[in-house]
This record gives C-alpha cells, structure tokens and sequence, in this order.
C-alpha cells in the first residue's frame, strides 16, 4: 500500500526534489516487438496452429501407365496459451491529497509502462531461447540446422557452424535462406527478399556498415556492396536481447512467418476502485498475450561465434 511514508520527498516540502516522470525528462521505448510479429486476436483459452504437407513432386507418368496418387497431409499442430499479467497499485487518501509532484496521480502512465516492458521482455524470449528451449512444433529448437520435415528429410535455419556478424556470414545467410526454406513435403518456396536484421544494440553500428554501406564494406576496392543492391534488408536493434553476438534475419512479411502473438486481451486498465473501510484508491491493469513461434520458415538466426 502506498503511504505518505513510502516516498517521504514527495509530502515533506523540501527545497528541491530532482525526479523524471514519463512524457517529460525520460521517454519510454516504442514497440519493437510488433516490427516482427503478427497478431491474432483470439476468444479462446488456446490457440491450435497446425501446419500442412502437400503433394510431393509429380513422378514420370510413361504413356498408358495409371496414374499415382498422392495426399494433402497434416504436418505438425502447436498449441499457444496465453499468459496472464497483472498488477495493482493501492494509495491512501491522504497521500493522494499531499502528492506535491503528482508522481501518485499518474498511476495509469506507471502501470501502462510497466505493461509495455513485460510485452517487450516476453516477446524476446523466443529468441533468446531460440537456440534451446523455444521449439516449433517438430520438436527442435526455433534456430537449428536439422528441423525434421514431416514429409521426410531436414531442413534448417541456422549456419552449420555459428557465425559472428560479419559481411561474409550475411552473405552465406542469405544463400542459406535460399536452399533451405523448405515446405514440410521438402520443396523449395520463392526466397524472401525482404528481410529485417534483428540484432542487440551492440551490433547495430556493424549492421548498418554492413547493409547500408555503398561500396563493399572494409574492403580497399571500391566494388559495390551487393547485400545493398540484391537485398531490402532494414535493421530492428532490440535491447532486450540477451546475446550480444546473437543476430537474426526475419522475412519482412509478417504475414510469411511463424512469429506470432496471441492476443487474449490487450493491456487493459480496470476503472478505479475505492475501499469502503479505509478510502484508499486501488488501480489494475491486467493483459493476457503469449508470444510464440509455430513455423520456422523465413527466420534465420546464429548464436554468433
């Protein structure tokens, strides 16, 4: 509960109290999360994605031969529960009345910042997870150089030996991309050719010299940068991933992606309450989302080395 006591500066009348509120000195992050990840509002307790084989490739048929027969397939199924969030904050009458700097009144300024953190750290998970224990629905990890087809083989969207961020490694990435998205019967799809390089803060100057340098980066030659020419590659830097070397390739599409938050109910503030024996103001906030991967396809990422 939140007394006069608990934040004596703001009651006392001291000469000079030195604080930042949102909206004036420090201004919060904007969503990075949803540059990535599409959204499906959802009225359900859970949320069934499940992916499809089709035909596999059509044999030679010799004249007066019957025909084979082939079939649609279900592939692999992942279910997605959202999670639940919530939080309160309680304030007595009295240090309502003597908030000298109106930190207490901008309550719902607080809560909805405290929300928006929660949204960012979780829709990192997978990919700070992405190497271990965030799986897709074959059973391997988000990032992994054998995903299990369901029609047979394997397929994969990770280097074969990780690779730090570097001129060279985007450029095998984007060869990578282009001989393994598979679909589950093990058919290429048409390469993505629009991407977004999602890396942690401290790789955002090498990527941006990386991608948007004119001529070949760090070469003595004045050959143009083909990454620049072939590729629309624009660059997301999100502080809450965890690995400063780990560094990613997402389809630009979100719509082409397994990157998915599932949207139970928005960040959403409850109407104030007043407890009848004491007076005190109570405040909520409460949000049910889940962010999560059912496909692997059209995402590309490496531990760096």
């Amino acid at each position: 509960m939140q007394v006069r006591g608990t934040f004596a500066a703001l009651y006392d009348n001291v000469d000079k109290t030195v604080y930042a509120l949102l909206g004036k000195q420090l201004k919060e992050l904007p969503a990075i999360w949803t540059e990535v990840y599409s959204r499906k509002s959802s009225s359900r307790k859970f949320e069934r994605f499940q992916t499809v084989t089709p035909f596999g490739d059509v044999p030679e048929k010799p004249e007066g031969t019957v025909y084979a027969f082939d079939l649609i397939r279900p592939g692999y199924s992942k279910d997605i529960t959202p999670v639940e969030f919530g939080l309160g904050f309680e304030v007595t009458e009295t240090a309502l009345e003597d908030d000298q700097y109106d930190v207490l009144q901008r309550q719902a300024a607080w809560l909805a910042f405290s929300s928006r953190v929660v949204q960012e750290k979780y829709a990192a998970r997978p990919f700070n997870n992405g190497f271990t224990t965030q799986t897709t629905p074959d059973g391997v990890s988000l990032f992994n150089t054998a995903h299990v087809l369901a029609g047979g083989g394997t397929a994969r969207n990770r280097p074969a030996t990780d690779a730090d961020l570097s001129y060279d490694s985007l450029a095998q990435a984007m060869g990578d991309v282009q001989t393994d998205t598979r679909l589950e019967s093990g058919q290429l799809v048409a390469p993505v050719t629009s991407w977004i390089l999602y890396v942690p803060p401290q790789l955002e100057m090498l990527a941006e010299r990386i991608v948007n340098s004119t001529q070949l980066p760090g070469g003595a030659d004045n050959d143009l940068n083909p990454i620049k020419k072939r590729r629309n590659i624009r660059i997301v830097v999100n502080p809450y991933l965890t690995d400063p070397d780990a560094w990613f390739l997402i389809a630009a599409s979100k719509d082409t992606t397994g990157l998915i938050c599932v949207d139970r109910l928005g960040i959403t503030a409850a109407p104030a309450m007043q407890d009848p024996r004491t007076g005190n103001r109570i405040y909520k906030v409460r949000f049910r989302q889940a962010w999560d991967a059912f496909l692997w396809q059209n995402t590309y990422g490496t531990a760096g080395a």
